[in-house]
């Protein structure tokens, strides 16, 4: 008997209705990917309801608003995302250049190909007329979600949309007490680096050491390091850092901020934001000015100020030649203590083998971890570019007695799951540079 409803199940509606919505997640299993578990449970259950629907154009409209709904629920665990910058960012796909990606074209033709196939399909599926059948489908979705969640265990915990209710927030701000009234150097420099975390592999942390080593900077900088927790994408590291927010730019009340910006301005500095990509993106140029910043350059001011351009998913100013336009800004008007912020951008992920941005012959590490890891090896490679970049700019003669704190906005959001497993979740990294010269001067009173 239960042979005989295997047999007769029409097994065409677990394709269309479970297997096609899904396919790219499925495809992923092998390689990574956040859960889907509460998704395709959703979806899964709803097409159990309606399994008796013979109208196939209304059944064919909902099976491709479930395909949407968890393409973008994908792309919102994946990238940290909520559901109000979800949609929010939807306004601004038409920035991005995913064709510079072959990760990004691979995984458009596939849904493409699946939402042809869920279409083409839809008016030749038979409803399920059975008790039994109805049954069986609901073991099937039952199936899917098991498998999803065995398939995804690696990785769990490393996707971190929101902060639990009443967390204390915590940044690298908080963790090295800076304000207008604790500031003893000249000036400040905030950094917040695009997808900066902390590297949990031994190989991977002796490579970031090298680069972030606090001896390159010790004989003019009092260094600390440390770590911090985050949640969700680079606009919620933002606010973290400048706002002392567990939010997001969708969420936060902008018309009551209390933010490094706006003390700072209210301190007598002068407050600047540095952005490599342009200001429309999350709308920055938008709710910069409402935290504080009375000026904010975008990748094209930055690029008239002689910095490259940098071709990738997200093409904008070259972020190692941004450094020297920071001391430019510093050195003008030196009677004015300034407070300037960058936030980087070319190491969103995925990075891609660009000539422009310096990746496509990456050197670094062994000749063994390039081959395995040749997304990585990129992602170091502009780690140290920006690294190297920085600290040539900041042990110049004439740079301005500054202090300078950079942090990680959240970890790489690599899909695949050997990369992602490679750094610790739920933390970022900082570095605090205290300049020598303010330190000594409050160790060494005056007589």
């Amino acid at each position: 008997m239960q042979l005989q409803i295997v047999r007769n199940f029409p097994w065409r509606w677990g394709v269309w209705w479970l297997l096609l919505p899904n396919l790219a997640f499925i495809a992923m299993w092998p390689i990574g990917g956040p859960s889907m578990t509460a998704s395709m449970a959703a979806c899964g259950l709803l097409a159990v309801l309606l399994s008796s629907w013979s109208h196939h154009v209304l059944r064919t409209a909902v099976a491709v608003a479930l395909f949407i709904f968890n393409l973008l629920t994908y792309v919102a665990m994946t990238f940290n995302l909520n559901w109000a910058t979800m949609f929010g960012s939807l306004q601004f796909a038409g920035e991005l250049h995913p064709s510079q990606s072959p990760e990004y074209l691979v995984g458009g033709l596939l849904l493409v190909a699946s939402l042809v196939a869920l279409i083409a399909m839809g008016s030749r599926i038979p409803p399920l007329k059975t008790r039994d059948h109805k049954f069986l489908a609901l073991g099937l979705v039952a199936l899917l979600i098991n498998v999803d969640m065995v398939a995804t265990a690696g990785t769990r915990g490393s996707y971190s949309m929101t902060a639990p209710a009443g967390m204390p927030v915590d940044s690298a701000v908080i963790q090295n007490h800076i304000a207008p009234s604790t500031l003893r150097a000249r000036n400040l420099v905030v950094i917040v680096v695009e997808s900066l975390g902390v590297s949990s592999d031994p190989f991977d942390r002796k490579l970031f050491d090298q680069m972030w080593n606090p001896e390159r900077w010790s004989s003019r900088y009092e260094v600390t390091r440390g770590t911090n927790p985050f949640f969700g994408s680079t606009t919620s590291a933002e606010l973290r850092e400048l706002c002392a927010a567990w939010s997001d730019y969708e969420t936060y009340d902008f018309d009551h901020p209390n933010c490094l910006p706006q003390q700072f301005r209210k301190a007598g500095f002068e407050v600047e934001s540095l952005h490599s990509f342009n200001g429309t993106f999350f709308d920055r140029e938008t709710w910069y000015p409402k935290i504080g910043f009375e000026r904010s350059l975008f990748s094209n001011q930055i690029l008239a100020m002689g910095a490259g351009h940098c071709g990738s998913v997200f093409p904008g100013a070259c972020d190692r030649d941004v450094p020297r336009i920071i001391g430019e800004r510093l050195r003008q008007a030196p009677e004015k203590r300034k407070f300037l912020y960058w936030l980087t951008v070319n190491g969103h992920i995925p990075v891609a083998a660009e000539r422009a941005l310096g990746t496509d012959n990456c050197r670094l590490g062994t000749a063994e971890w390039r081959e395995d890891y040749p997304m990585l090896c990129r992602s170091f490679e502009l780690q140290k570019q920006l690294a190297d970049s920085i600290t040539a700019e900041i042990m110049k003669p004439d740079f301005s007695d500054t202090d300078i704190l950079i942090v990680g906005d959240h970890m790489p959001p690599y899909f695949q799951r050997d990369l992602r497993t490679r750094f610790e979740p739920g933390h970022v990294p900082w570095i605090m540079l205290r300049s020598r010269k303010s330190v000594e001067a409050v160790k060494t009173p005056t007589t």
